[in-house]
Parts: C-alpha cells; sequence; structure tokens
C-alpha cells in the first residue's frame, strides 16, 4: 500500500468559490485521486485555506507550512506528496516578490529532509497553482495576480534542483467566480493530473 499526501491549502481542502463553503468528497481532487489510483493507494488529503510556503502573520496565524509540513509526514509516513502552495503568498500583506516566494518552497522542500534524518525523503510531485484569475476581496491585489502568474516557471526550475516531478495547474484550472477556487472540473483535471505523476514516480 502506497500512501499519498496531499499538502496544500484552500484548493486541497476543496473551498467552493465564493461560498466559503467545501465540496463533498465525491468533488475534491484528493478523494478523486485516490479513486483514478485504485487499490493499492490510499491518499491523505492534508489542505488549509490561507496556507502559505513559509509566511505568516496575526491575522492568518498557524499558516505557514514550512511548520507543519514535518508533523504532517511524521504523522502519515507517506511514500510520495503533492505539495501545491504559493497562492496565499501572494496576498497584498506579505510583500514578497515572486521569487522570494520560490525561495519559501525552496525552504520548505529542505524542511521535509529533515523528518528524514536517517531514511530516503519520499517522492514529491510540486504543483504550481494556477494563476489568479482577478484579485478578489482586500487581501489581494493586481499585484497578486502578476505575481501569480510568475509562479510556474519558478517552481519548474525548483523542481528540476530538488529532483522533483512538476506540472502546472494553470495549465488547465478555469477557477471559479472568486478567481481563486477551483471548480468541480478543475478539481476532476487536476485529480487526473495528479494521479498520472505518482504513478509515474513508481513505474
Amino acid at each position: 500500500m502506497k500512501t499519498i499526501l496531499c499538502f496544500g491549502d484552500s484548493n486541497t481542502f476543496g473551498s467552493v468559490p465564493g461560498t466559503g463553503g467545501r465540496y463533498g468528497r465525491q468533488v475534491r481532487w484528493p478523494c478523486r485521486m485516490e479513486r483514478l489510483l485504485g487499490e493499492g493507494y490510499e491518499v491523505v488529503a492534508e489542505g488549509l485555506p490561507g496556507r502559505t510556503t513559509v509566511f505568516t502573520d496575526y491575522i492568518e496565524p498557524y499558516r505557514a507550512g514550512i511548520e507543519q509540513i514535518v508533523p504532517a509526514v511524521q504523522s502519515h509516513a507517506p511514500d510520495a506528496l503533492v505539495i501545491m502552495l504559493g497562492t496565499n503568498d501572494t496576498k497584498a500583506r506579505y510583500h514578497v516578490s515572486a521569487a522570494e516566494i520560490g525561495f519559501g518552497m525552496e525552504e520548505l522542500l529542505l524542511r521535509l529532509r529533515t523528518a528524514y534524518p536517517f531514511s530516503d525523503v519520499p517522492q514529491v510531485v510540486l504543483a504550481a497553482p494556477a494563476p489568479l484569475r482577478c484579485a478578489p476581496g482586500a487581501e489581494f491585489s493586481a499585484e497578486s495576480v502578476e505575481k501569480s502568474r510568475l509562479l510556474a516557471p519558478i517552481y519548474e526550475d525548483i523542481a528540476r534542483r530538488f529532483g522533483c516531478a512538476f506540472f502546472d495547474a494553470g495549465a488547465f484550472a478555469a477557477l471559479g467566480q472568486d478567481g481563486v477556487h477551483f471548480t468541480p472540473q478543475d478539481h476532476e483535471e487536476m485529480a487526473r493530473r495528479a494521479a498520472a505523476a505518482v504513478r509515474a514516480l513508481f513505474e
């Protein structure tokens, strides 16, 4: 049995665009991915709305992925991870560039290695988040949208240097009415892409 940990933000959690609700299990991409992978795979969804790579604040505390990645992998002992983070890092209040978001992802991947001092680190599929379609509400700005469009090539380079598999959710995700969150169709395609990437790790 292979355990796959999906570590991400509200699009891994399954937030519904514009409502603050949550899609049912039949819609959310980690659950769909488990069905696609079939017997021999267990998929654990570790999605937290607002989660960033490394940045935190007092408005949304406990959101820095770098502080949570080690407990998550030690709890679930995954054979592989699918990591998709970076959208929340573009929020205006963090005042960081796309390059700095990339540095945050690098630091998160380095922190992951500290959980495995005596064994091999699980394989990683790094997914670049879909770029924001607009700047909803007060948290995201036009600059956030532009930064989000720069993340895919930065992440692709990180994946190459860290030996991760890679795909870009921006290649297929249309996003819902709020310009941030996946539609049911986006979840379906994300599940297909992630399942294919995971299968390839173990072939």
